[in-house]
């Protein structure tokens, strides 16, 4: 996945609650951090529509 090669996540594969294989993912360091990043964008964009949304 896009998000393996990119190093923002890694998988493994386990067993769920009913005894059945599941891949497990988990973010990395890295991946916090594009998170952490890409979250503030998003909530700059939506103040910013708010205000213009709020003029309308």
């Amino acid at each position: 996945h896009r998000l393996e090669r990119r190093g923002w996540i890694k998988a493994r594969w386990g067993t769920s609650n009913t005894n059945r294989r599941a891949k497990y993912y988990e973010l990395t360091r890295s991946g916090r951090k594009r998170l952490d990043a890409e979250t503030d964008i998003w909530l700059k964009l939506t103040a910013a529509v708010g205000q213009v949304l709020d003029m309308a």
